[in-house]
């Protein structure tokens, strides 16, 4: 009885047995199959070339020779005779101060000048002249008195002498002798000192009262000239910030003039890119409030002197603007080389990828991927720059890269240059 029943129990564990054998057989094979899949790759060749390196930078439109505009003298705004946009002439009048407080000291300052040339040529052609020749007249009759003083008195000292004469008269005539010598003296004395030192001097104070008087004409004229505010170039004009009757200050601008038919890009380099730059480069300008397009400009001056609020290299580049598109306080994109990587070894930057904290790139052996742990320089333009770990003419994986593993098998679907 209890035999009758063993038979269909073990028939029942025979197969289970055999059941768990070829689910096991399965499962084994399955994952060969999985590790034996092939990965699709595209692959494209290293090289060895020249990559320039761009960079971009941000900067603002500025317009050639832009000037604010300020009052070298307060004043009221009288007229304002252009508007902004307007086309301008160097030294077209732009705005009016007032003037008339400054016309009464131009008027007065005028005065004082005409007195001074007044005074001066009546000294030079009337008094002095004219006290000249009575100091000459003068000393002329002096000298007259001295030689019949001088020669009388000779004459009356040869008698005294030989005692023709008394004494008392001989005194009397050397005593009219000594005050014409004294007044003669006198008198060269007082012509000279006129000649060489009054006359002179009084010539130099008026001359200088005259000097003065000019200066204060001519800051009286230049304040007049300064109540009209001109244009230092030909452009346009910007911002116009003041009103008639508001009172224009010295140092501070009320309207802005400058060149628009071209620009300026005014951007800031830094240290470690300065010197890859150089005056007449040509330069890629974005701006997009102004046209989908690029602008073309060159690089016309680099400062090389440190801004020493920013820290950066002030650089500026030219565009031309025939079509007015640019306008001042635009904000502008710069595209420049900061520099040239020669005889290096390249690949599509897309072949360079990270795993587990390394930097690897995959080559093509035979129909497997081979990992190669590399360094990297730059990337530019679509290129990144391998400083070690691989060598040019080597084809690199550029798809399908993120699925492999080193020595996972591959099949190759696409060929092509680095881009």
């Amino acid at each position: 009885m209890n035999t009758k029943f063993a038979k269909p129990s073990y028939i029942i564990m025979l197969v289970l047995i055999v059941t768990l054998i070829i689910s096991g057989c399965s499962s084994q094979t399955a994952t060969v199959v999985e590790q034996e899949k092939i990965v699709p790759v595209n692959v494209s060749l290293s090289q060895k070339e020249d990559l320039p390196e761009y960079q971009s930078f941000p900067g603002k439109v500025m317009a050639v020779d832009e000037v604010g505009l300020s009052p070298k003298l307060g004043g009221i705004v009288e007229q304002i005779l252009v508007k902004e946009g307007e086309m301008v002439k160097a030294g077209q009048a732009l705005i009016i101060l007032d003037k008339k407080d400054v016309i009464n000291q131009v008027n007065q300052a005028q005065a004082a000048y005409d007195a001074a040339i007044a005074n001066l040529s009546n000294l030079e052609q009337g008094q002095f002249p004219q006290q000249l020749a009575q100091l000459e007249s003068a000393l002329k009759q002096a000298e007259a008195n001295f030689n019949n003083a001088k020669e009388n008195y000779e004459r009356m000292k040869e008698l005294f002498s030989e005692g023709a004469i008394p004494k008392q008269q001989f005194e009397g005539v050397e005593l009219q002798y000594n005050i014409a010598k004294e007044q003669y003296e006198s008198a060269k004395t007082q012509l000279t000192i006129t000649k060489e030192k009054t006359i002179p001097e009084s010539l130099a104070a008026a001359k200088a009262q005259v000097k003065q008087a000019e200066a204060v004409l001519a800051a009286a004229k230049a304040a007049l000239d300064n109540c009209v505010i001109t244009s230092p170039i030909d452009g346009t004009v910007g911002a116009i910030t003041a009103t008639v009757g508001q009172m224009a200050s010295p140092g501070y601008s009320i309207i802005t003039v400058g060149n628009l038919n071209s620009v300026e890009i005014h951007i800031n380099v830094t240290e470690d890119r300065v010197n890859g730059l150089k005056v007449g480069q040509e330069a890629e300008v974005i701006v997009d409030a102004a046209s989908d397009l690029p602008f073309k400009g060159e690089i016309v001056s680099i400062s090389p002197f440190k801004d020493l609020r920013t820290q950066v290299y002030p650089v500026k580049i030219l565009v031309p603007n025939e079509k007015g598109l640019l306008k001042s306080g635009m904000f502008a994109r710069v595209k420049l080389m900061v520099a040239l990587h020669t005889d290096v070894v390249t690949v599509p930057e897309d072949a360079v990828v990270a795993y587990d904290g390394r930097t690897i790139v995959y080559t093509l052996e035979g129909d497997v991927a081979k990992a190669n742990v590399v360094e990297t320089g730059p990337t530019s333009m679509g290129k990144t720059v391998i400083t070690k770990g691989l060598e040019s003419e080597k084809e690199v994986i550029i798809e399908g890269q993120s699925l492999l593993t080193d020595g996972t098998k591959v099949r190759v679907e696409g060929r092509g240059d680095a881009k």
